[in-house]
């Protein structure tokens, strides 16, 4: 897999003194998303922010993905910890997991490189300034303008 600048970069911050302990008690005792901390860092380093209802909508899609792939998978991963007779089968699935998140920090990226967050905003925007509902025809008619609209 080829790792694009956020997962890179992520890596490298992890690795930093300190901070994988602190990420990691962020999303086990607050629930917060390690990939979402690391995306909003990202960001800001970069001098880019994010419109809130963006946000919004990052953390729906994540929350949707964190749900049905990476809670069962560390769950597993965390099962097998317990277990010493599996201390390879751990560590393969926690090389796994990891690969996993990777991945998805590179499907972020791509999202806001190609501006699918930015096109998001946009066609809420657009949509606001629509004086019927935003459905069928004029939901499609949006989208593609909110495409062409938006800074990429």
């Amino acid at each position: 897999m080829s790792k694009g600048a956020l997962a890179r970069w992520s890596e490298q911050v992890y690795a930093r003194e300190g901070v994988a302990p602190t990420l990691l008690a962020l999303q086990d005792e607050s629930g917060e998303d390690v990939l979402l901390l690391l995306l909003a860092a990202w960001l800001q380093q970069q001098g880019r922010t994010l419109p809130t209802d963006v946000w919004q909508q990052v953390h729906a899609q994540q929350a949707c993905w964190r749900e049905e792939l990476m809670l069962p998978l560390r769950q597993a991963r965390r099962a097998l910890a317990q277990q010493n007779a599996l201390q390879a089968q751990y560590q393969r699935l926690k090389a796994i997991e990891i690969e996993v998140e990777l991945q998805r920090l590179q499907v972020l990226e791509d999202s806001l490189g190609r501006g699918d967050c930015a096109d998001q905003a946009v066609q809420a925007a657009l949509g606001a300034a629509c004086s019927g509902p935003v459905n069928g025809r004029r939901a499609q008619l949006l989208v593609q303008l909110a495409g062409l609209l938006s800074l990429r």
